[in-house]
């Protein structure tokens, strides 16, 4: 079958470079609890204990600069349990409820922002809104937030975003019921933070409240329809969410569980970009940010989640969430897990990563209109190319079990067709039929490479492969 592209038409929406963001979970960070090869969870996290990350890894450091320029969100689950330490005689203070699980010292904290320098990042640190941090009446006590924003201010540290809690509507998952933060009790704590923020560090932005949305429910326990229309947030705040598609084998509530069966259905696909766009029109004109993401919760599904079958899913809701107007997201993570970008052990790059930097590389900043694909499984999205000015860059997604052909009125200048190298769940991914290794990304602009994944050897038609993807970058 053959497909026409349509013409491209005006730019709707404008994204910045840092558009595309990653995360680093506290838990993997300051060595909690974390995600291993165990097939079950304690409270919404993993049932190990894990070494503290090291950054000064080179390799990390290399492949984190690759997708700069990024926003590098610290949060997770266990952020809402870290007490800041900033002075030796600085204690963690004992807590009826719930006590602190980690701590994070100010050798830890230079050594997270000199990280963020060295891969070109500004950081976004997601603060304790947790029971360790309220008092017996259930109100956000600011001391131990306090202490960690004047300290960054005063050293003038590059932090772009301070975040009121993870998942605070997720509490009664986590700790019980009795545990729950109300949407009225966190509107009079998001106030005081915004506050807070503004005289302590004006240059950051207030960011919350980082709700859960899952799987066919939403938002459960719903904060953020009354955080929006409670005048509690400025208009300069930032309003942040979290979407998985799916919950992998190791939690033990799930509504959609990860499985190849469900892994390219086009229905599950658009369901991010329905809550995205239900946000957009609450937040009136607020910034949104997607302040976690990635394949499966839960540290993702082994097999799936860190395989190419990932690929397609990411790459859609990256186009999805740009068309809309989302203005960030972070995928959840950059290292740790089955939804990482990167192996945990090797450092190695996966096929998501791959496909996030030719993200990077080709959709520039200008989201243009195109009008709906004529077919139910072929998906696109068309923005500016990054670094020229008279082309555009098509993103196609093609979830049929057929290969579907591409023609355009356009001069196809370049193309990179993507595929799984085996079946769906291979590690390894494909482009233009040739076995993607490091030298395309570390060897981007060399001709060496160019001319060995023939990005310019271009056919016509365009052959789109079942289950693959493709960025055409079209001169008109």
């Amino acid at each position: 079958m053959e497909i026409h592209l349509p013409d491209p038409g005006p730019i709707v929406h404008t994204i910045d470079p840092t558009f595309l963001s990653y995360t680093i979970d506290i838990s993997y960070l300051l060595g909690g609890r974390w995600w291993g090869s165990e097939k079950r969870s304690c409270r919404s996290l993993g049932s190990v204990q894990v070494p503290p990350l090291d950054l000064k890894n080179p390799d990390l450091i290399r492949w984190a600069s690759y997708l700069s320029p990024a926003y590098l969100r610290i949060g997770g689950t266990e952020a809402d349990r870290v007490y800041y330490r900033l002075k030796k005689k600085d204690l963690p203070p004992e807590k009826p409820n719930i006590s602190y699980q980690l701590v994070l010292k100010k050798k830890q904290w230079k050594r997270i922002l000199s990280f963020t320098k060295k891969v070109d990042a500004k950081l976004l640190f997601t603060l304790n809104c947790g029971w360790a941090d309220r008092t017996e009446d259930g109100e956000w006590e600011s001391t131990n937030a306090q202490r960690l924003i004047a300290y960054t201010a005063r050293k003038k540290l590059p932090v772009v975003g301070w975040e009121l809690g993870n998942e605070v509507n997720g509490y009664p998952f986590i700790e019980g019921l009795r545990y729950r933060v109300s949407a009225s009790q966190y509107v009079k704590d998001f106030e005081k933070f915004s506050r807070l923020v503004k005289e302590l560090h004006p240059g950051a932005k207030a960011v919350g409240p980082a709700s859960a949305f899952w799987p066919k429910l939403g938002e459960p326990h719903p904060i953020i329809p009354k955080l929006l229309f409670s005048g509690a947030m400025a208009k300069d705040d930032i309003v942040s969410w979290h979407y998985y598609p799916f919950h992998s084998r190791r939690g033990r509530v799930a509504v959609r569980r990860a499985r190849l069966r469900s892994c390219l259905v086009p229905e599950v696909f658009a369901e991010g970009g329905k809550y995205g766009e239900t946000l957009r029109e609450k937040a009136e004109g607020r910034e949104i940010w997607l302040t976690e993401t990635g394949h499966a919760l839960y540290g993702g599904e082994p097999g799936l989640s860190d395989t190419y079958v990932s690929t397609p899913w990411w790459l859609d809701l990256l186009g999805r969430m740009a068309r809309i107007g989302i203005q960030c997201v972070f995928r959840q993570t950059l290292v740790g897990s089955d939804y990482g970008l990167l192996d945990p052990e090797t450092f190695d790059p996966r096929p998501d990563y791959y496909a996030s930097f030719l993200w990077k590389r080709l959709m520039g900043g200008g989201v243009v209109r195109l009008p709906p694909s004529p077919l139910k499984k072929l998906l696109w999205y068309c923005h500016t190319t990054e670094g020229k000015k008279k082309s555009v860059t098509y993103l196609i997604i093609n979830l049929d079990k057929n290969p579907v052909s591409i023609a355009t009125d356009g001069s196809i200048r370049s193309q990179y067709v993507l595929k799984s190298a085996g079946p769906l769940t291979s590690h390894y991914l494909l482009l233009n039929d040739i076995l993607v290794e490091p030298d395309v990304v570390t060897k981007w602009r060399k001709r060496r490479t160019k001319e060995k994944y023939r990005t310019q050897e271009v056919s016509a038609p365009v052959v789109i492969p079942p289950s693959g993807c493709a960025f055409l970058v079209v001169r008109f």
